[in-house]
């Protein structure tokens, strides 16, 4: 029997990538728990945070902004970024962490994240819940040789290792075994039914 637990902003899972914006010593980043995909042609990612954020406005000024996906090591880091404001604390100096340049857009990409995705700022739009969903269009992607997939064409998540958030319990886990391949694994069924 199920058990009615009102309404809850539990996802599971959700990655919590650095997102980065500004040039050279205006650099910062912040954690952002809720990100996804939002269009596939062109390739977007959506965000939704707080208006307050410095990093959202680097990222209307510099109008690009990177998304750094950490591994599990990087929990520390992460949340540290997630804590922090990049007003009043150097986050790329006391994270440890290093840029390096992005290949299209101007702030940066985090080097110890296996996966990044350089995006240029599209739009931002006010949600009726007082949080703002800002929008990217991803422009490049880089990975680290070793966490690419067979052909060399993808980030292998099982790789990666990335870092998740749970909402609600404030807590970070990591993603566990592949278990099947979608848009295959359910064709028995369709099989079946025909």
């Amino acid at each position: 029997m199920k058990k009615r637990l009102g309404p809850q902003s539990r996802c599971y899972p959700m990655p919590i990538p650095l997102v980065l914006s500004g040039v050279g010593d205006e650099a910062t980043m912040f954690a952002v728990a809720w990100t996804t995909v939002c269009g596939s042609d062109p390739p977007a990612i959506a965000m939704v945070v707080g208006r307050r954020h410095h990093t959202v406005a680097l990222i209307r000024e510099t109008r690009a902004f990177t998304v750094n996906f950490a591994p599990a090591s990087l929990a520390r880091e992460v949340d540290y970024c997630g804590l922090t404001s990049g007003r009043d604390h150097e986050k790329v100096a006391r994270t440890g962490l290093t840029l390096a340049p992005s290949s299209v857009v101007t702030p940066p990409i985090i080097v110890e994240c296996p996966y990044n995705l350089e995006c240029r700022f599209v739009e931002e739009i006010e949600l009726a819940t007082g949080s703002l969903m800002m929008v990217g269009e991803i422009v490049e992607a880089h990975a680290d040789e070793e966490v690419l997939t067979d052909d060399g064409k993808s980030a292998d998540p099982g790789k990666l290792d990335p870092l998740v958030y749970i909402t609600g319990t404030r807590e970070y886990f990591r993603l566990g075994e592949h278990v099947a391949d979608a848009y295959s694994a359910g064709r028995e069924l369709m099989e079946e039914r025909e």
